[in-house]
């Protein structure tokens, strides 16, 4: 079966290109027709411009990259020992920029309601990604948390905290995004130099800073800033995944750990279940499925935060408009239909 994927094939180098998937249906398995996907600005940027796409070891990624993890469509077929799914029903899946994908319904394949559209349903699990530094903290009613960087994944992140009972503080340089995070609900937001986001949180906190901040930025000069204006006792969580280098003196930063009695938690969503089990209480496939519910009930925003709605055969410029224009640009939604 021939097929429309989007390749990165080198850095700054992205293209629509024919492909061909098997004309059978797997077992266990079920065909797809996408409508919308979404682009992940953290992960697809950082393999288009040559940076370490998450791996767990340093060094350029592999080309040619087939990027994308955001993808709703609607059956077209099913595999044998298929009972969940039928043709016709919608279903977001971790699947790539295709136009038509294959996937095992035994991984993370969730029904997505009606009531949401293709677009927002794509976006919804980075919401799924920001829920991780919720479910890895120890967050309380009425806690202060502030979450440091309001791109698409911070945002939401702020978002969940709030749902969570917290009180919420967004710092972002990018007056763009502080302006979106008020929004959707954010009351508090800082922008400015590291003195004048310190003395805001300060003055808002209290003198020792926020019980709970969150490194949504990915940067490691972010994290050595959230640490600093993160109170005693309080928790540092990582929820950007640093790939880019950053050269400084550890010393400082383990002194505030030390000193402090920080807990530095990372909450890399990938290292969640993939599926329920027994004793476990989060899981991909949950919180898939629970992200979805808050969107539904109109409790977490997302579509306001989907700037841009673009064609596939424009992902060259979708790219370099995430990549360039972060004044304007929040997130873009790729219309396959």
């Amino acid at each position: 079966m021939r097929i429309k994927q989007v390749v990165i094939h080198g850095e700054g180098k992205v293209s629509l290109d024919d492909a061909e998937i098997s004309d059978a249906t797997p077992p266990g398995e079920i065909l797809v027709e996408t409508e919308a996907t979404f682009i992940s600005a953290g992960t697809e940027l950082s393999g288009y411009q040559g940076l370490n796409p998450g791996r767990p070891m340093p060094g350029p990624p592999d080309y040619p990259l087939a990027p994308g993890y955001l993808n709703v469509g609607r059956v077209l077929a099913v595999g044998d020992d298929v009972h969940e799914f039928r043709a016709g029903d919608r279903v977001f899946s971790f699947a790539r920029h295709a136009s038509h994908h294959y996937a095992a319904v035994d991984g993370v394949v969730v029904a997505v309601p009606e009531e949401i559209d293709s677009q927002t349903a794509a976006a919804s699990w980075l919401a799924g990604i920001a829920l991780t530094s919720v479910q890895a903290s120890d967050v309380s009613l009425n806690d202060w948390v502030a979450v440091f960087g309001l791109g698409m994944v911070g945002n939401l992140a702020a978002q969940l905290f709030k749902l969570s009972g917290a009180r919420v503080i967004g710092i972002d340089p990018v007056p763009f995004r502080r302006g979106l995070a008020r929004e959707v609900g954010i009351e508090h937001t800082v922008g400015g130099s590291d003195e004048e986001v310190g003395s805001r949180i300060r003055e808002l906190c209290g003198p020792e800073g926020a019980g709970i901040t969150v490194e949504a930025v990915g940067h490691s000069r972010v994290a050595e800033e959230a640490a600093e204006l993160t109170a005693p006792y309080g928790e540092l969580i990582l929820l950007g995944t640093q790939r880019a280098d950053y050269q400084a003196d550890l010393t400082h930063l383990m002194r505030q750990i030390h000193w402090k009695w920080l807990d530095v938690k990372g909450a890399q969503v990938w290292r969640i279940p993939l599926r329920p089990a027994r004793g476990v209480k989060h899981s991909s496939y949950r919180n898939a499925l629970l992200v979805l519910d808050l969107i539904k009930s109109g409790r977490l925003e997302i579509d306001k935060l989907i700037s841009h709605r673009m064609r596939p055969d424009e992902i060259a410029d979708a790219y370099e408009l995430l990549l360039n224009s972060k004044d304007t640009c929040s997130g873009i939604a790729i219309d396959w239909t």
